[in-house]
């Protein structure tokens, strides 16, 4: 059985998240937006790269920390399912801290088959 990595490739720098937001399409749900721009296809394979945003309206420093460790969770959970080369970024909405890791995750795999990312 494969072990999933370790580390996900992050999005880190503004213009990728500039990038994803002009160039890419959204996907909207209860609590998640999923963000995902096709990037170019590198010789190397495919460069699935993931980011996170929160906004303080998801709730104060603690909050908003769970809520991304749980999201970071699921996309690397789901990391080896992705296709293609893709960015996605996923912003959790201002209910986020109230669903479930179960709910999130869910709604993060319904978004990315809807977007054509998941298998």
């Amino acid at each position: 059985m494969e072990s999933t990595p370790r580390k996900l490739v992050r999005l880190k720098r503004s213009g990728e998240f500039r990038r994803v937001r002009e160039e890419g399409v959204s996907f909207s749900g209860k609590w998640l937006v999923l963000g995902v721009w096709r990037a170019v296809a590198v010789e190397a394979g495919p460069d699935v790269r993931f980011g996170v945003v929160t906004s303080r309206k998801v709730g104060g420093a603690v909050v908003r920390n769970r809520v991304r460790r749980r999201i970071r969770h699921i996309q690397q959970a789901h990391q080896r399912e992705v296709q293609g080369s893709v960015w996605c970024v996923t912003v959790a909405r201002f209910r986020a801290s109230q669903a479930t890791f179960a709910e999130l995750d869910l709604e993060w795999c319904k978004l990315a088959r809807r977007a054509g990312v998941l298998l």
